[in-house]
């Protein structure tokens, strides 16, 4: 198979190296354009900085027991992980013509959005343990990270009009009250209005899709409390009663702006946390062949919602109690200078011999006896026959 194939002439010394490096913390004002293209998207800084922080979600999914690593899911995406190292350390790539580059960073964004949802099947299952979450939530971080230099970069050239620029935090709003009134539409019979209110809210930079994202899952949230609310009321009473209206403030000041949002329904308990991507019925959503519907499900759910907010210095967060309602705030920092937020990764005491055991027990012919005594020879430094038959 591939992922074996890969397996046997990795190139160890470069994954190594990519294993402990650290990462080159991007800010949003890299992705603003000056005169030219911005260097944080530029082909020769990509080439150098996705295979460190692709490395470091493997790093940071060797902290898993063996018996984890090798579960299928696991190892399909850290096979894939491998996959994706070795195809962008090729040589050759950085000698690609500027459109065909363009079009395997697009794949690449496609294939993480995938690996990151099946992640998120293996951690975020009934089983789950405070560790596994806190393990995700660091995957999460580092992935959104490598999101926005795919994003940006795919945005800059080909021209879809998501890079990091001004914009007007009320049209963000309204938009995401319309796309999320529009989902819980299709699945509940009455929908409550969302009143827009607007106060002194300048412009702010950032990304148009993370913004109206993060606007969006919060009133997703706030709706489907109140329609699930709604619907258990209906059961009980012969009468129907109106929903009652939600309230969006936008606001701003010298340092950020905000979002408030007031729901006179508790919000329920359990989509604040991990989870699957779902419908607004709670029911998991289809991951098919629509690469699409995968990239938008990967940042689905409140929790996702929340990552995308810390992100550059912003917050997400709400406040509930039964009968009294509960209140959505969402911050975000103007000061476009402001670095990412990456997680802390475990300390490396012996780097080689955790790297080895971490590739021995995500191989496709793993065994037991692999799992006591690894060995080295099979790894070599042939990117051309890894790429080559990848």
């Amino acid at each position: 198979m591939v992922q074996t194939h890969i397996m046997n002439v990795l190139p160890r010394r470069l994954i190594a190296q990519c294993w402990t490096n650290q990462e080159t913390r991007i800010s949003l004002s890299h992705f603003l354009r000056a005169s030219t293209t911005p260097v944080a998207v530029s082909s020769s800084f990509l080439c150098s900085e996705l295979p460190i922080r692709y490395s470091h979600i493997l790093r940071l999914l060797s902290s898993l027991n063996t018996d984890c690593l090798q579960t299928p899911l696991i190892r399909n995406v850290a096979q894939r992980y491998l996959v994706d190292i070795c195809s962008i350390l090729h040589p050759s790539l950085r000698q690609t013509p500027p459109r065909a580059f363009s079009q395997t960073i697009h794949r690449l964004r496609q294939r993480q959005a995938s690996s990151l949802i099946r992640l998120r099947y293996a951690l975020a299952s009934s089983t789950s343990t405070p560790r596994s979450l806190k393990l995700l939530d660091h995957i999460n971080a580092v992935g959104l990270g490598i999101h926005f230099l795919l994003d940006q970069h795919v945005s800059w050239h080909l021209q879809t009009g998501n890079h990091a620029q001004a914009l007007c935090p009320l049209e963000l709003a309204r938009q995401a009250v319309n796309d999320a009134r529009q989902v819980c539409g299709a699945t509940f019979d009455a929908v409550p209005e969302v009143e827009v209110k607007a106060g002194q809210a300048d412009s702010v930079t950032h990304v148009p899709s993370i913004i109206h994202r993060m606007l969006y899952e919060s009133i997703l949230l706030t709706l489907h409390s109140q329609c699930v609310q709604q619907l258990g009321m209906k059961r009980r009473w012969w009468f129907e009663r109106r929903p009652a209206p939600l309230v969006l403030d936008v606001f701003g000041g010298a340092t950020s702006i905000g979002y408030r949002l007031t729901n006179p329904t508790a919000c329920i308990s359990s989509p604040l946390g991990h989870t699957i991507p779902r419908d607004p019925m709670g029911l998991p959503v289809r991951q098919n062949t629509n690469d699409d519907e995968v990239e938008w499900s990967v940042w689905s759910g409140w929790r996702m919602a929340q990552t995308l907010a810390s992100h550059f210095g912003g917050n997400l967060d709400v406040v509930s109690a039964d009968g009294l309602g509960s209140t959505v705030y969402l911050a975000l920092d103007r000061d476009s200078n402001l670095l990412e937020r990456y997680p802390v990764l475990p300390a490396v005491r012996n780097p080689d011999a955790q790297l080895d055991a971490f590739l021995y027990a995500v191989a496709e012919d793993a065994t037991h006896h692999y799992k006591t005594t690894p060995a080295t020879h099979h790894h070599a430094v042939s990117l051309t026959a890894a790429v080559g038959h990848a």
